[in-house]
């Protein structure tokens, strides 16, 4: 009768150890100042005429891009960031790479994030914290605007 209780409770602790572990540890939790939503106010090559671009990054290690360049529509592209000590790099849902990792620093007590790229020559971009109007996160990507080979900011 003992072994059978012993068995009965080592198998009820198992279950609780087991119900306590979710997948939701799994997942990636950024803690940087990073987290919060960006428009790119300055950079460091000539903007054509009409550029904007604004990105939201979150605590679940997701991005969303936001860029009307070279189009009169915003065209928002999604994907997954990492941060190493002050590296920022991503990959786009559609498994492309970013076009460069990045260097970055927050300054201006976290409303100011500067990113460089680690090229010869680099380039920066410089974002302020804002919020991303609604206009831009519900605008439609114009099909005949859209191209394969327009550049993506990030």
């Amino acid at each position: 009768m003992k072994k059978h209780l012993y068995h009965l409770l080592v198998f009820s602790l198992l279950g609780i150890f087991a119900a306590s572990c979710s997948d939701d540890d799994d997942a990636p939790n950024i803690q940087s100042e990073i987290v919060g939503e960006w428009r790119l106010t300055s950079w460091s090559e000539n903007a054509p005429e009409g550029f904007e671009v604004y990105v939201e990054f979150t605590s679940a290690a997701t991005f969303g891009l936001y860029q009307k360049v070279e189009t009169s529509n915003y065209t928002k592209y999604t994907g997954r960031y990492s941060i190493d000590g002050s590296r920022l790099t991503g990959v786009y849902d559609d498994g492309e790479s970013w076009g460069n990792g990045y260097d970055f620093e927050l300054t201006n007590g976290g409303n100011t994030l500067t990113m460089t790229t680690r090229t010869e020559p680099a380039e920066t971009s410089v974002y302020s914290r804002t919020i991303i109007p609604d206009d831009v996160r519900n605008a439609r990507t114009s099909r005949a605007e859209f191209s394969l080979e327009m550049r993506r900011m990030l």
